[in-house]
């Protein structure tokens, strides 16, 4: 009798395990951000040797950028941290979200001072394009590139979305350009 009574109990529990919620932190590691637009077709982001700025282009084609390696978090509540790869700079991923700028994004160290308004956090994943979750929860992708020489553009973050010259709306995404 005591085991016909156990069993729908242990079936209860088992299932109220289930119910319970789960919050998965998704870490990716190592992984390279792609850059789309007009003329710009999945350029990886690179990273600024001289200034510490966040460009795209061929990484092969210029000594004044460096590949990167990317560890991000799909949350959005920590910073996202790009490695130069076979090196140490690098640092934490940021953008200047205030005004109407259209201001450079870069990579902040230990020693850097921040630029006003700049942030390092509220990055996530939706799908695989990256976008800044701003504090009234906005979905926002502004990320734009402004040309610098042939090939190679800066990436910046325009705030109020208008019209720059010399700049492209581009979309950054963590998947690669599909080869043929």
């Amino acid at each position: 009798m005591l085991f016909k009574s156990i069993i729908p109990i242990t079936a209860f529990l088992s299932f109220t395990c289930l119910a319970a919620p789960h919050d998965k932190r998704t870490t990716y590691t190592d992984i390279t951000l792609y850059a789309y637009g007009r003329n710009i077709s999945g350029l990886p982001i690179l990273y600024g040797n001289a200034d510490g700025l966040a460009y795209i282009g061929a990484a092969t084609t210029a000594n004044f950028t460096s590949a990167l390696a990317w560890d991000i978090d799909s949350k959005g509540s920590v910073p996202w941290n790009a490695t130069v790869i076979n090196g140490t700079a690098g640092g934490e991923f940021y953008i200047v979200n205030g005004g109407s700028s259209n201001m450079a994004a870069g990579f902040a160290t230990a020693n850097t001072t921040l630029p006003t308004n700049a942030t390092t956090s509220g990055f996530s994943l939706f799908g695989g394009q990256v976008i800044y979750i701003d504090s009234n929860s906005q979905f926002l992708s502004q990320f734009w590139a402004t040309e610098t020489f042939d090939g190679f553009w800066q990436l910046t973050w325009n705030s109020d979305g208008a019209h720059r010259e010399n700049s492209v709306p581009v979309t950054v995404k963590t998947i690669p350009l599909a080869s043929s």
